[in-house]
């Protein structure tokens, strides 16, 4: 695909998921407000806020339009600044803000599997996250991704050295000429003058960085995915009633779809886009797929909350069944072991 093609199609893909993400969030919003029952509590609150950031997210995606790419022992996302039409220290701002928010993701989707377990552990825990507390719960995705930002900011700046180092590969890969670009870089070895090759400690310092603030929300999503794991498992064998099973394996699907859609499309990608440039592993298709998953993320987070929970799915379901009554066809909704399915039933129009 050449250079022009992919920026389309990018582009394509991004004004889509942005259209999609302000869709199903503000469509998410709306049923947690007006279809929630009360006894789910303040976990209303921590999905609004998660949909709210994950619009604010889709919506700088868009703005930005990020390229992000390697080139031999360097990562980086980089922007044009001359087509976007954005003045240097804005263009900085929204290269570091846009990284920021992949903090706020990664610890806002940790704090939904604390919320989780505490709720499925059923031992009173979940009054932590009442009253004051939950400011506290709200400001924790912010302080994860203030620290992404301050990172990117201090310890991958644009720099002469490493603007000449990925100069050629911005060019070649983009079509950009890298003195019209904003950018932030992590490059683990450079050349010094004589052409001998030397460690760059700072980037060292900030990879560091960058797997520690990861780290800790994987380290949350995966024990405390397993012990919400674990007591579903328990009350799936100890169920005494169809809709006890049944309730209690749409608990274990969310859980198992909310777990793998952040590895899968988060960790995993910039857990290898982070590392293979250590070696100098070619991952520029890689990279240019990273770019689709960045805008993809916040349309795909909220489908698994909209299949799995009941109270949100029904109405959709409802809202296609008063729409897709066309002539003698009329859709009926059929519930098969608390599950809801769509069939459509034939009427005759002909009178006896």
């Amino acid at each position: 695909m050449d250079i022009e093609t992919f920026r389309l199609t990018k582009l394509f893909i991004q004004v889509i998921s942005v259209i999609l993400s302000l869709f199903v969030n503000t469509l998410l919003i709306t049923l947690i407000v007006t279809k929630s029952p009360s006894n789910m509590g303040t976990y209303r609150h921590l999905m609004v806020y998660f949909s709210c950031c994950s619009m604010v997210f889709s919506i700088l995606d868009v703005v930005v339009q990020p390229n992000i790419q390697t080139y031999k022992s360097a990562f980086f996302m980089v922007i044009d600044l001359k087509k976007r039409g954005m003045a240097p220290w804005f263009g900085k701002f929204c290269v570091y803000a846009l990284c920021g928010c992949f903090g706020v993701t990664i610890y806002g989707i940790a704090i939904h599997f604390v919320y989780r377990f505490f709720a499925l552990e059923r031992r009173g825990k979940v009054r932590f996250f009442k009253g004051p507390f939950l400011i506290f719960w709200f400001l924790i995705p912010s302080l994860g991704g203030f620290a992404w930002y301050m990172v990117t900011a201090l310890v991958f700046p644009k720099t002469k050295e490493v603007t000449e180092y990925i100069r050629s590969s911005v060019k070649d890969s983009f079509n950009m000429d890298i003195d019209d670009c904003a950018y932030n870089a992590g490059v683990f070895f450079t050349n010094d003058a004589s052409g001998a090759r030397i460690v760059n400690w700072m980037s060292w310092a900030g990879f560091a960085c960058y797997l520690s603030i990861m780290a800790i929300p994987f380290t949350i999503i995966v024990i405390f995915g397993y012990k919400s794991w674990k007591i579903v498992d328990k009350l799936l064998e100890q169920g005494e009633s169809d809709f006890s099973r049944n309730l209690q394996m749409q608990l274990y699907k969310a859980l198992v779809a909310q777990t793998l859609i952040p590895i899968l499309l988060l960790f995993m990608p910039f857990g290898l886009l982070f590392t293979l440039p250590i070696f100098e592993i070619d991952c520029q298709y890689l990279a240019a797929l990273i770019t689709l998953i960045f805008a993809i993320y916040p349309a795909v987070d909220p489908l698994p909350i909209l299949y799995f929970v009941d109270f949100y799915r029904i109405p959709i379901l409802e809202w296609f069944q008063r729409k897709c009554q066309k002539g003698n066809r009329v859709c009926v909704p059929v519930v098969h072991d608390g599950s809801i399915t769509i069939e459509g039933q034939e009427m005759s129009s002909n009178k006896n």
